[in-house]
């Protein structure tokens, strides 16, 4: 028979309360003591309630917000509160390159993978010294990774040339070989951030291109070459190569690991490895290597053999947020690239010359020396300690560069971009079709931050420019021109002008033609402007990066070189006057009479080029006038003006113009 539910509760509370009446001690001091025991009572009863209520506030509100401001972006429309740019920058591309975690497993998933190709892991095995010295193997191939990724066009020259150098007689040094070392490299670096959890797959797959497009450059028979440069395509084409999750791939896994365990020695190699017998020596250092070869080696599980995420592992997901996106301010220097080399030389300090070793043989004992000095002596918190030089200027001059922001002004910073992104995201906003930009203020910058000339303040605002690109397109404008140089600034002297010309041939060549990909991909560059003005080398590098870029049709980039915006009306007129005298055979005193100013618009550079005419202009430094930018355009152009200089924009600043810009009513004149 069913028992009668709310017959019997309401017996057990009758019941324990006339045990209760029975147990109360009804005397003053009876009172008193029941006084204070009620009083506790209440305490806790709130206490509780606000613990409740507190928790679900956390749950319902702050950790939601958190997911939300934390969360990747992706390639489709922008996310509320998302916290990344749709498109990975320059900045960001080398956050993802200096994750020691994600290195170091990397390395291992690579090597496994390799092993277990029948021919690949020959050859490997056979011209390598994996088996007698493990962890020289491993650092070694760090230490590669790190000065290719650094390197600018010229010395990533030097890098090739070094790796023809010492294969040239290897007969399995070929194309093939090359695309599937690189290809593991590839994958298991992307596969190992796609697991810590916090990258899109537009920035997987830039992972995956950067390494990638030296696969085609290593023989120069080989250049233009077919190569996978997405993660899905090397995904793809290594199922070909090997066989995922097989006894063979476990199997080789298990001996890298072995070769890579750090406590028990090789009885294999004669010097000292990184072993127990070192952790008297350096005992912190030993402990936090055992650690992060640890989460290395649960990351590796996680992707070569697919199972419920381990403890650490999972502890440590929870804070990648946080050090992937404030990666110079909170991420632990031992998860760095440059800390694992560190950490490595500290259990083993034999391991330096291994390091020091691939620079000689690569770049020469002075431009190693320099190069290795530079890493150990520029601050962690300067965004130069993570980024390749570029052009003229040595990694290791910092007299220009910018440090990176504090934690609060950093967390600012963020918050402000996710909440402005939330705007833009929102319906009714109409974004410009073709944005101008007025970069003032890169001398002025100079002089306030004591910088060792204007032309170090040119440097720091060619390297905005680069982050300039990528706020840009991931806000939804695809049509750029930036003024970079204009005709009044050629009679400016030679001592000023000759290092900005170089500089600008520099960051052309490499960002535009270069052996590094370091910028968005599928731009297309075009320069406007009197190019008889420019000096020749630099002329020269404009043609070969038009002519690189003239298939590319996602982004289009226009710098302003010599430019003046009366010039340009002047041509564009004599343009419009010869295209009448040409295509209606009539004279030109004629064309003249007939011109109109439809006739002029088509001949300004948007229209030529044809793209969108600015209808939108932003200038920074603070000054309220044109100048003569876009002067035919910007009739109907809506104009924003920033107080802060060119070199010191923030992403907040530009976010917040264009979502001014987004929501003014444009009439045209009507």
């Amino acid at each position: 028979m069913r028992m009668d539910t709310t017959k019997l509760c309401g017996n057990i509370v009758s019941i324990n309360m006339e045990l209760l009446v029975d147990a109360i001690d009804f005397t003053d001091s009876g009172i008193l003591k029941l006084s204070k025991f009620l009083t506790l009572v209440w305490v806790a009863s709130v206490l509780t309630i606000w613990v409740v209520i507190s928790y679900q506030f956390l749950v319902r509100s702050i950790i939601p917000f958190l997911r939300l401001i934390l969360a990747p972006s992706t390639c489709g429309e922008v996310e509320v509160f998302s916290w990344r740019n749709k498109f990975p920058s320059f900045d960001n591309m080398h956050t993802f390159f200096d994750r020691g975690d994600a290195m170091l497993a990397a390395v291992l998933m690579a090597i496994s993978m390799q092993l277990s190709n029948e021919e690949a892991g020959g050859f490997l095995l056979a011209h390598s010294n994996i088996n007698t010295h493990p962890w020289r193997r491993l650092i070694r191939t760090l230490a590669f990774i790190r000065m290719t990724v650094r390197a600018n066009s010229a010395e990533r020259t030097q890098i090739i040339a070094w790796l023809n150098r010492i294969h040239s007689n290897i007969r399995l040094f070929r194309f093939e070989t090359n695309i599937f070392i690189l290809a593991t490299i590839a994958y298991a670096l992307a596969k190992a951030h796609q697991t810590l959890g916090c990258a899109a797959d537009v920035e997987l797959d830039a992972v995956v291109s950067a390494i990638m497009s030296m696969a085609d450059k290593i023989n120069f028979e080989d250049r233009g070459k077919q190569v996978p440069s997405s993660l899905k395509e090397v995904e793809k084409y290594l199922s070909t190569q090997i066989t995922f999750q097989s006894p063979a791939m476990a199997k080789t896994f298990d001996y890298t690991l072995g070769l890579a365990n750090v406590t028990k020695s090789s009885s294999k190699t004669q010097e000292i490895s990184i072993t127990a017998r070192t952790f008297f020596r350096r005992p912190w250092a030993w402990i936090k290597l055992f650690l992060l070869r640890h989460l290395a080696v649960e990351i590796c599980y996680s992707v070569l053999f697919p199972k419920r995420p381990a403890l650490s592992l999972s502890v440590v997901r929870l804070l990648q947020p946080l050090w992937y996106h404030l990666h110079y301010n909170m991420c632990p220097q031992a998860l760095t690239l440059d800390g694992l080399f560190d950490l490595l030389i500290a259990c083993d300090p034999s391991l330096e010359e291994a390091v020091h070793g691939v620079y000689v043989e690569v770049l020469g004992e002075e431009h190693a020396a320099r190069t290795v000095e530079a890493v150990q002596n520029v601050p962690g918190r300067t965004m130069r300690a993570h980024l390749p030089h570029i052009g003229s200027y040595s990694a290791g001059d910092t007299r220009w560069d910018s440090v990176h922001p504090s934690l609060k002004e950093a967390v600012t910073e963020h918050l402000k971009c996710s909440f402005y992104r939330a705007r833009l995201s929102s319906s009714g906003k109409k974004l410009p079709k073709h944005l101008g930009v007025i970069m003032d203020g890169n001398r002025r910058y100079s002089k306030e931050n004591h910088l060792g000339s204007v032309v170090d303040g040119h440097q720091v605002g060619a390297r905005k420019l680069l982050q300039f690109m990528s706020w840009s397109f991931s806000a939804g404008i695809n049509n750029l021109t930036l003024w970079a140089l204009s005709d009044d600034n050629l009679k400016r002297g030679g001592d000023e002008l000759g290092p900005l010309f170089t500089m600008m041939t520099g960051y052309i060549t490499e960002i535009m033609t270069g052996n590094t990909p370091i910028a968005i991909i599928d731009i297309r560059f075009r320069v406007v402007g009197d190019r008889s003005l420019l000096p020749e080398k630099l002329r020269y590098a404009v043609e070969v990066a038009e002519k690189s870029t003239q298939h590319n049709r996602k982004f289009n980039l226009q710098l302003a070189l010599g430019y003046g915006g009366r010039a340009e009306v002047v041509r564009a007129v004599k343009e419009a006057v010869k295209r009448r005298v040409r295509d209606e055979s009539i004279t030109t005193e004629e064309a003249v009479e007939q011109l109109s100013a439809a006739d002029v618009t088509k001949h300004v550079y948007s229209a030529e080029l044809g793209l969108p005419e600015i209808d939108a202009i932003l200038r920074t430094s603070g000054e309220k006038r044109l100048s003569g930018f876009a002067l035919w355009e910007s009739q109907a152009a809506e104009l924003c003006f920033i107080e802060r200089h060119w070199p010191s924009l923030k992403q907040s600043d530009f976010l917040r113009s264009i979502m001014d810009l987004s929501e003014r009513q444009r009439r045209f004149g009507t």
